[in-house]
C-alpha cells in the first residue's frame, strides 16, 4: 500500500475558478500545459513530477481537475488515479499519455479516470475536455 496519510483537509484553492493539478515527470511538459490552461482561464493551483507528489498535493490544493501522466516513475497514474478517488472522489482524473489507443479505457474507468488523453491529441481538445467535466459537475449539482 502506501505510507502517505492523507487528511481530506480543506486548502482556499478549492474556491478559485477551474483549478486544476498538473502531474507530470517532465517539467517541459508541465510548463507548456501551465501556459495552455492559463491561457484558458484555469487557475493552475498546482504541479507534480510523480505519483506520489501528486497525491499528497492534491490533498493540500483540492482541485477540481487531475491531469495525470501515465508512465512516471515510482506511482504511476493509474496507481495514483486509485489512490486519489479514495480521498478524493469528486476530483475529475484525466490521464494523459503518450499510448494512445493502445491504452485500455476499461482500466482507466475502473481506475477512476474519467478521460483519457493522448499527448498527440490538439491542446485545444484537452482545453474542451477539462471544461465539459467541470461544466457537468456544476450542472449535476444544480439539479
Amino acid at each position: 500500500m502506501s505510507d502517505i496519510t492523507l487528511t481530506n483537509a480543506r486548502h482556499p484553492a478549492l474556491g478559485l475558478g477551474n483549478c486544476i493539478l498538473l502531474v507530470d515527470d517532465s517539467a517541459a511538459i508541465r510548463r507548456g500545459l501551465r501556459r495552455e490552461f492559463e491561457r484558458a482561464g484555469w487557475v493552475v493551483c498546482g504541479e507534480a513530477a510523480n505519483g506520489r507528489e501528486a497525491i499528497v498535493k492534491a490533498e493540500q490544493l483540492q482541485p477540481q481537475v487531475i491531469l495525470l501522466d501515465l508512465a512516471m516513475p515510482g506511482i504511476n497514474g493509474l496507481t495514483a488515479a486509485r489512490r486519489l478517488k479514495r480521498v478524493l472522489p469528486e476530483v475529475h482524473l484525466i490521464l494523459f499519455t503518450g499510448h494512445g489507443n493502445l491504452f485500455k479505457s476499461d482500466e482507466a474507468n475502473s481506475a477512476g479516470i474519467s478521460a483519457v488523453f493522448s499527448k498527440s491529441e490538439p491542446i485545444t481538445e484537452l482545453l474542451d475536455k477539462a471544461r465539459s467535466l467541470v461544466s457537468q459537475s456544476a450542472a449535476s449539482i444544480l439539479h
